[in-house]
């Protein structure tokens, strides 16, 4: 038996999930939250111009009407997010000093 981090990396790296398995290797994402991240990946217009994408699109491969997701990517992503909140966050804190 493999140990447990082998099967972990593996996953991590090379393996492409449907949204279904996505969620239930990742319990904290639930299915219509994946589709929502996917349906948001391109940059789409709208009546107040272009909307740009959330940033998953590179891991994202749609086989026929299959949508695949690459486990690694995601994870790899929603960490992107948190940093991406947290230095937002830290602008708005500057700005409020700033303006105080």
């Amino acid at each position: 038996m493999k140990n447990d981090k082998e099967c972990y990396t593996k996953s991590l790296h090379k393996t492409w999930l449907t949204i279904k398995l996505l969620s239930k290797a990742e319990p904290s994402f639930t299915e219509p939250a994946i589709r929502n991240y996917v349906f948001k990946a391109k940059p789409r217009k709208s009546s107040k111009g272009e909307i740009p994408g959330n940033g998953l699109e590179p891991h994202i491969r749609r086989v026929g009407s299959k949508i695949l997701i690459n486990h690694g990517g995601f994870l790899s992503w929603i960490a992107s997010q948190s940093i991406l909140f947290i230095s937002l966050l830290h602008v708005a804190i500057l700005m409020l000093a700033f303006i105080a």
